[in-house]
């Protein structure tokens, strides 16, 4: 089979990258799409979804790509929003597994233009502290004018 690599794919550096890995496969189900012997850093997929995960020596080669000083954690003013099919049983899976999630299983809805969707949701930190969010969509409504109302008060007037 082939590995086609998406348009994007977020490359995340680890401080371990086994740690990181095992994390990632054993844990969250991810699938290892494309890996080159020990070299650490692999394709990671998930219902379609890709990411990189990579552990590099911090050495002057990487200069322009690496300005500041890692510093835990990392990935600071980003989420990773990853929809599943079954978020319940990823859920239970990390909590089994001793997994504290930063906010555990709720649901809410979110306005995707033309209708209300409902998502079942979690949100877990990966062992350098990348802010990872599961979502399963559990059901939709049609948007009503109260919803335009709310959405209006929330966000300012994005509604006549």
């Amino acid at each position: 089979m082939e590995f086609k690599i998406e348009p994007l794919v977020p490359e995340l550096w680890c401080t371990d990258f086994e740690s990181s890995l095992h994390f990632y496969t054993e844990h969250l189900g991810f699938q290892v799409a494309q890996r080159r012997g020990q070299d650490p850093h692999a394709y990671l997929s998930l219902n379609g979804a890709q990411i990189m995960i990579a552990h590099w020596s911090l050495d002057e080669s990487w200069a322009p790509w690496h300005p500041e000083p890692m510093q835990r954690p990392f990935g600071r003013g980003i989420n990773f929003q990853f929809m599943v099919d079954d978020v319940q049983y990823l859920y239970e899976r990390l909590v089994s597994k001793g997994i504290k999630p930063l906010l555990d299983l709720y649901t809410s809805e979110v306005w995707k233009t033309d209708c209300m969707d409902t998502r079942r949701q979690f949100i877990v930190l990966d062992p350098d502290g990348y802010l990872l969010r599961f979502s399963q969509s559990v059901g939709t409504r049609p948007v009503t004018q109260a919803d335009h109302a709310t959405l209006n008060r929330l966000y300012g007037t994005c509604f006549p």
